[in-house]
Protein backbone atom coordinates (compact mmCIF):
# COMPACT_ATOMS: atom_id res chain seq x y z
CA UNK A 1 0.00 0.00 0.00
CA UNK A 2 1.12 3.57 -0.61
CA UNK A 3 2.27 5.94 1.55
CA UNK A 4 0.94 9.06 1.25
CA UNK A 5 2.57 12.46 2.26
CA UNK A 6 0.74 14.47 4.81
CA UNK A 7 -0.94 11.33 6.31
CA UNK A 8 1.58 8.78 6.85
CA UNK A 9 4.81 11.01 7.67
CA UNK A 10 4.38 15.32 7.63
CA UNK A 11 5.20 17.00 4.37
CA UNK A 12 8.22 19.22 3.74
CA UNK A 13 7.98 22.96 5.79
CA UNK A 14 5.04 21.41 7.96
CA UNK A 15 5.55 23.15 11.67
CA UNK A 16 5.80 19.73 13.76
CA UNK A 17 5.06 19.16 17.59
CA UNK A 18 8.29 16.92 18.95
CA UNK A 19 7.67 14.63 22.48
CA UNK A 20 10.62 13.41 23.71
CA UNK A 21 11.20 10.50 26.27
CA UNK A 22 13.81 12.08 28.49
CA UNK A 23 11.31 15.64 27.96
CA UNK A 24 8.63 16.91 29.60
CA UNK A 25 8.10 19.69 27.43
CA UNK A 26 6.73 20.09 24.14
CA UNK A 27 9.73 20.75 20.98
CA UNK A 28 8.52 23.07 18.24
CA UNK A 29 10.32 22.04 15.06
CA UNK A 30 10.27 22.77 11.13
CA UNK A 31 10.29 19.41 8.52
CA UNK A 32 13.39 20.01 5.96
CA UNK A 33 12.17 17.01 4.22
CA UNK A 34 10.49 13.82 4.61
CA UNK A 35 9.72 10.51 3.09
CA UNK A 36 8.84 7.02 4.39
CA UNK A 37 12.36 6.03 5.91
CA UNK A 38 13.80 9.53 6.96
CA UNK A 39 12.41 12.71 8.26
CA UNK A 40 14.95 15.69 8.52
CA UNK A 41 13.43 18.33 10.82
CA UNK A 42 15.52 21.41 12.46
CA UNK A 43 16.84 20.94 16.12
CA UNK A 44 13.76 21.14 17.94
CA UNK A 45 13.40 24.24 19.86
CA UNK A 46 11.39 25.14 24.09
CA UNK A 47 8.75 27.88 24.95
CA UNK A 48 11.66 30.14 24.85
CA UNK A 49 12.77 29.24 21.47
CA UNK A 50 16.28 27.64 22.48
CA UNK A 51 17.52 25.03 20.77
CA UNK A 52 17.59 21.70 22.64
CA UNK A 53 20.03 18.45 22.93
CA UNK A 54 18.89 14.63 22.16
CA UNK A 55 20.80 12.35 22.20
CA UNK A 56 20.72 9.55 19.45
CA UNK A 57 18.55 6.65 20.32
CA UNK A 58 16.20 9.04 21.33
CA UNK A 59 12.19 7.94 21.21
CA UNK A 60 10.63 11.05 19.31
CA UNK A 61 6.55 11.25 18.80
CA UNK A 62 6.59 13.44 15.78
CA UNK A 63 2.87 15.36 15.70
CA UNK A 64 1.71 17.48 12.92
CA UNK A 65 -1.66 18.70 11.22
CA UNK A 66 -2.65 16.33 8.24
CA UNK A 67 -5.33 17.30 5.88
CA UNK A 68 -8.49 16.22 8.08
CA UNK A 69 -6.88 15.46 11.47
CA UNK A 70 -3.95 15.36 13.28
CA UNK A 71 -1.36 12.54 12.75
CA UNK A 72 1.55 11.33 15.45
CA UNK A 73 4.17 8.92 14.47
CA UNK A 74 6.93 7.18 16.41
CA UNK A 75 10.49 7.95 15.70
CA UNK A 76 14.57 7.28 16.57
CA UNK A 77 16.81 10.34 16.33
CA UNK A 78 19.81 8.29 14.57
CA UNK A 79 21.86 11.10 13.90
CA UNK A 80 22.30 14.73 15.20
CA UNK A 81 24.01 17.39 12.91
CA UNK A 82 25.24 20.97 13.36
CA UNK A 83 25.58 22.24 9.82
CA UNK A 84 22.85 23.10 9.31
CA UNK A 85 21.41 22.45 12.31
CA UNK A 86 19.06 19.58 11.94
CA UNK A 87 18.12 16.32 13.45
CA UNK A 88 17.75 13.19 11.41
CA UNK A 89 14.59 10.94 12.30
CA UNK A 90 13.78 7.11 11.17
CA UNK A 91 9.95 5.97 11.46
CA UNK A 92 9.70 2.72 13.58
CA UNK A 93 6.18 2.32 13.73
CA UNK A 94 3.13 3.76 11.26
CA UNK A 95 1.50 7.02 11.76
CA UNK A 96 -1.38 6.54 14.21
CA UNK A 97 -4.93 7.34 12.10
CA UNK A 98 -7.77 8.35 13.96
CA UNK A 99 -11.01 9.11 13.00
CA UNK A 100 -12.15 12.62 12.51
CA UNK A 101 -9.85 14.96 15.03
CA UNK A 102 -10.51 15.58 18.40
CA UNK A 103 -9.14 18.76 19.17
CA UNK A 104 -6.72 18.02 22.39
CA UNK A 105 -7.97 20.81 25.57
CA UNK A 106 -5.97 21.99 28.34
CA UNK A 107 -7.59 23.57 31.56
CA UNK A 108 -5.94 26.53 31.15
CA UNK A 109 -7.46 29.98 32.68
CA UNK A 110 -6.94 32.69 30.19
CA UNK A 111 -8.19 36.31 29.46
CA UNK A 112 -10.98 36.35 26.78
CA UNK A 113 -12.75 39.24 25.67
CA UNK A 114 -16.39 38.44 22.81
CA UNK A 115 -18.20 41.27 21.47
CA UNK A 116 -22.45 41.13 21.78
CA UNK A 117 -23.90 44.15 20.20
CA UNK A 118 -22.73 47.13 21.77
CA UNK A 119 -21.27 45.39 24.67
CA UNK A 120 -17.80 43.43 25.08
CA UNK A 121 -18.22 40.73 27.86
CA UNK A 122 -14.80 39.91 29.89
CA UNK A 123 -14.04 36.04 31.00
CA UNK A 124 -11.46 33.37 31.61
CA UNK A 125 -11.55 30.27 29.65
CA UNK A 126 -12.44 26.92 31.61
CA UNK A 127 -10.53 25.22 29.24
CA UNK A 128 -8.83 25.50 25.30
CA UNK A 129 -8.03 23.76 22.14
CA UNK A 130 -7.03 25.01 19.03
CA UNK A 131 -10.79 24.19 17.88
CA UNK A 132 -12.36 26.71 20.41
CA UNK A 133 -12.82 27.28 24.38
CA UNK A 134 -15.08 26.68 27.09
CA UNK A 135 -15.22 29.95 29.04
CA UNK A 136 -17.21 31.71 31.61
CA UNK A 137 -18.11 35.43 31.29
CA UNK A 138 -19.24 37.85 33.84
CA UNK A 139 -22.86 38.56 33.58
CA UNK A 140 -24.34 41.91 31.64
CA UNK A 141 -26.36 44.06 34.02
CA UNK A 142 -29.92 45.55 32.64
CA UNK A 143 -28.74 48.29 30.99
CA UNK A 144 -26.49 46.14 29.03
CA UNK A 145 -22.60 47.26 30.98
CA UNK A 146 -20.45 44.49 31.74
CA UNK A 147 -19.50 43.53 35.26
CA UNK A 148 -16.41 43.74 36.90
CA UNK A 149 -14.02 41.13 35.16
CA UNK A 150 -13.49 39.66 38.37
CA UNK A 151 -17.08 38.53 38.46
CA UNK A 152 -16.14 35.75 36.19
CA UNK A 153 -13.85 34.35 37.97
CA UNK A 154 -16.52 33.42 40.99
CA UNK A 155 -17.23 30.04 41.42
CA UNK A 156 -20.99 29.21 41.08
CA UNK A 157 -23.42 27.32 43.42
CA UNK A 158 -25.40 24.39 43.29
CA UNK A 159 -24.41 24.25 39.92
CA UNK A 160 -25.68 20.95 37.76
CA UNK A 161 -23.10 18.34 37.35
CA UNK A 162 -20.25 19.36 34.49
CA UNK A 163 -21.42 17.78 31.26
CA UNK A 164 -18.21 16.67 28.57
CA UNK A 165 -18.12 19.79 26.14
CA UNK A 166 -18.37 18.25 22.65
CA UNK A 167 -15.52 17.89 19.72
CA UNK A 168 -15.43 21.87 19.04
CA UNK A 169 -14.00 21.27 15.93
CA UNK A 170 -16.77 18.49 14.87
CA UNK A 171 -19.82 19.90 12.74
CA UNK A 172 -22.92 19.92 15.15
CA UNK A 173 -26.25 20.98 14.25
CA UNK A 174 -28.25 23.56 15.03
CA UNK A 175 -31.92 23.51 15.79
CA UNK A 176 -33.75 24.26 12.82
CA UNK A 177 -36.51 25.81 14.27
CA UNK A 178 -36.19 28.53 17.17
CA UNK A 179 -38.46 30.52 19.13
CA UNK A 180 -39.10 34.05 18.62
CA UNK A 181 -37.39 34.85 21.37
CA UNK A 182 -34.47 32.57 20.96
CA UNK A 183 -33.91 33.95 17.09
CA UNK A 184 -33.36 36.98 18.84
CA UNK A 185 -31.08 36.48 21.31
CA UNK A 186 -27.17 37.11 20.41
CA UNK A 187 -26.44 34.61 22.52
CA UNK A 188 -28.28 31.61 21.00
CA UNK A 189 -26.38 28.52 19.63
CA UNK A 190 -25.45 29.03 16.47
CA UNK A 191 -24.22 32.65 16.83
CA UNK A 192 -21.09 33.82 16.33
CA UNK A 193 -19.38 36.45 17.96
CA UNK A 194 -15.96 38.55 17.62
CA UNK A 195 -13.92 36.97 20.44
CA UNK A 196 -10.11 38.09 21.75
CA UNK A 197 -8.12 35.19 23.74
CA UNK A 198 -4.95 36.26 25.41
CA UNK A 199 -1.91 34.28 25.95
CA UNK A 200 0.08 34.32 28.80
CA UNK A 201 2.97 35.51 26.46
CA UNK A 202 1.04 38.48 25.71
CA UNK A 203 0.25 37.40 22.75
CA UNK A 204 -3.83 38.32 21.20
CA UNK A 205 -5.34 36.36 19.28
CA UNK A 206 -8.71 37.43 17.28
CA UNK A 207 -11.41 35.54 15.50
CA UNK A 208 -15.00 34.75 15.02
CA UNK A 209 -16.49 32.29 17.70
CA UNK A 210 -19.88 30.54 17.10
CA UNK A 211 -22.13 29.26 19.84
CA UNK A 212 -21.89 25.84 20.38
CA UNK A 213 -23.50 24.93 23.75
CA UNK A 214 -24.88 27.07 26.74
CA UNK A 215 -24.47 25.82 30.51
CA UNK A 216 -26.91 27.29 32.73
CA UNK A 217 -25.76 28.52 35.69
CA UNK A 218 -27.35 30.28 39.07
CA UNK A 219 -24.68 32.77 39.67
CA UNK A 220 -25.85 35.27 36.72
CA UNK A 221 -22.59 33.99 34.89
CA UNK A 222 -22.83 33.38 31.22
CA UNK A 223 -20.55 29.99 30.47
CA UNK A 224 -20.37 28.75 26.39
CA UNK A 225 -18.95 26.61 24.09
CA UNK A 226 -17.56 28.47 21.66
CA UNK A 227 -15.99 27.10 18.01
CA UNK A 228 -13.31 29.36 16.54
CA UNK A 229 -14.57 30.43 12.97
CA UNK A 230 -11.90 31.78 10.61
CA UNK A 231 -8.66 31.27 12.38
CA UNK A 232 -5.78 31.17 10.27
CA UNK A 233 -3.52 27.87 10.11
CA UNK A 234 -0.42 29.68 11.81
CA UNK A 235 -2.57 30.96 14.29
CA UNK A 236 -4.05 27.32 14.84
CA UNK A 237 -0.47 26.20 14.82
CA UNK A 238 0.58 28.88 17.59
CA UNK A 239 -2.34 27.97 19.77
CA UNK A 240 -2.14 24.14 19.56
CA UNK A 241 1.47 24.38 21.19
CA UNK A 242 0.63 26.44 23.56
CA UNK A 243 -2.23 23.87 24.54
CA UNK A 244 0.69 21.31 24.52
CA UNK A 245 3.02 23.13 26.00
CA UNK A 246 0.10 23.56 28.82
CA UNK A 247 -0.65 20.07 29.75
CA UNK A 248 2.94 19.45 30.00
CA UNK A 249 3.60 22.19 32.11
CA UNK A 250 0.37 20.68 34.24
CA UNK A 251 1.67 17.10 34.49
CA UNK A 252 5.14 18.44 35.29
CA UNK A 253 3.36 19.85 37.97
CA UNK A 254 1.50 17.19 39.18
CA UNK A 255 -1.69 19.23 38.45
CA UNK A 256 -3.16 16.60 35.81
Amino acid sequence: MPENAGVDYPEARTVVDLLATSRGDVLISLVESADPTEIVVSIGEDRSRRRVRLDVGEHVEVIWRGPEELRSLPTELIAAELHPPQWRLRPVGPSTRGQRRSAVRAPLSLQVRMTVGPDVLHGLTVDISEGGIRALFAPRDRAGATMPETAAAQPAEDLPAEQPVADLTAEQPVADHLSHGEAENPLRVGAHLPLAVCLEEGQELTCQGEVMRRIPRKDGGIELSLRFVGMPEKTQDLLRRHVFAGLRSLRSRGLL
